[in-house]
């Protein structure tokens, strides 16, 4: 067999790289301003079935739902003056309502999503599935539009009170990005996006969509801790945007909606005043790379609609390619813990392979060794001449 000449070396690199959004030149997305089945989990996968056929029949590929919208976010605060029948109740009626993953709920969900030909990214409730583990987790679920579960995230850091009900994600919920035919897809849930770090590792993992999970538009300046913004305040509002303009892709701010009828007559804390979803009146935005919303904020309950273009991702990144032309990897680093131990983010510089580690793939592949550690060491010095950076022995 003859061994591949520099040139087709160079020409299947080439050829291997991913285009922008898969491709696509326009993608129409979908984020649910809907209110949910309040922690009813069996309603709750039905309406969300039945939703993202809505979205699909009106053309979107791509469609998102707020944080924990299966099957309900907790709205209410505990602590020990509680009453004690009031919180196991509340409590058990919270547990049941949690989804376990797979389970005859998710495939639902897949199923809809095969059926309508979309990708799904779905806020949820998640049970531990372990026999011994009864924790619950907000979790952000990725459904590929053939059906298949292609992963999950886990809310790294329960934000506050939120610590009463959920359990905190690990090292095995730093898969952050998901690819698929539309592009790759990532997400994060509320809080998680103060947390620069998170935020930084999706972006080093490549997104050209972002799904920004909330339950609701709310301030933390009024009289009760949180109350519906009315004049700007809304840090989602801010956090997305600027995750937009750094990341250079599309967000999906999708916010809940709630009212008081949504919630059921019979639960234990309806009406109380450690209930609260007086800010869960929507706010879903989706906002451009450039940080320039596209539709929304949105008030009202419904489905919020944009098409995302390819050239707004190349435009924004010829001028800030964060993790491109734009960064200083001689510089700054960003380190990740995997079960190897503490790793660099992104994809190496090709001069950071073992010499001894590309021969052993050449061989493999029956490619002259010494070609493909001269194309790999030119391919770092023309990255280093387009970004004015040097190569350091």
């Amino acid at each position: 067999m003859n061994r591949m000449s520099k040139s087709s070396v160079r020409s299947a690199v080439n050829k291997s790289r991913k285009p922008v959004m898969g491709g696509r030149e326009v993608v129409k997305v979908a984020t649910v301003q809907q209110p949910s089945v309040y922690l009813d989990r069996e309603g709750c996968v039905q309406r969300a079935c039945e939703l993202i056929h809505e979205a699909a029949a009106n053309g979107a590929e791509l469609v998102a739902f707020p944080e924990v919208w299966l099957a309900g976010y907790p709205y209410w605060s505990e602590g020990w003056e509680a009453e004690t029948e009031r919180w196991i109740q509340g409590r058990v009626r919270f547990r049941d309502a949690a989804v376990t993953v797979p389970s005859e709920d998710t495939e639902a969900i897949g199923r809809a999503a095969r059926d309508a030909n979309v990708v799904v990214v779905l806020g949820c409730n998640e049970l531990d599935s372990r026999p011994e583990a009864d924790a619950i987790y907000n979790s952000l679920l990725f459904f590929d539009r053939d059906g298949s579960l292609l992963g999950s995230h886990r809310k790294l850091v329960p934000t506050a009170v939120e610590r009463q009900f959920w359990g905190r994600g690990d090292e095995a919920d730093l898969q952050l990005v998901f690819e698929t035919d539309i592009g790759r897809i990532g997400g994060l849930c509320c809080g998680e996006h103060t947390m620069t770090l998170a935020r930084a590792l999706a972006m080093s993992q490549g997104e050209d969509f972002h799904i920004a999970a909330f339950p609701g538009a709310f301030s933390l300046k009024g009289k009760r801790l949180q109350e519906f913004e009315t004049d700007g305040t809304f840090m989602g509002q801010a956090l997305s945007r600027a995750h937009a303009i750094e990341a250079g892709a599309f967000v999906l701010l999708t916010c809940g909606y709630t009212e008081e009828d949504d919630i059921p007559e019979d639960f234990v804390w309806k009406g109380q005043d450690n209930m609260n979803i007086s800010w869960a009146r929507g706010g879903s935005t989706i906002i451009g790379p450039l940080g320039v919303p596209l539709a929304g904020p949105s008030l009202e309950p419904g489905i919020v609609y944009a098409e995302c273009h390819a050239w707004m991702i190349k435009a924004h990144n010829a001028i800030l390619d964060t993790c491109g032309h734009y960064a200083r990897p001689d510089l700054l680093r960003l380190m990740v813990k995997a079960e190897a131990g503490w790793q660099r983010t992104g994809t190496p510089r090709f001069s950071e392979l073992p010499r001894d580690g590309l021969l052993r793939a050449a061989e493999r592949h029956d490619v002259d060794g010494d070609v493909v550690v001269e194309v790999a060491a030119g391919m770092d010095e023309r990255s280093a001449a387009s970004s004015g950076q040097s190569i350091r022995a």
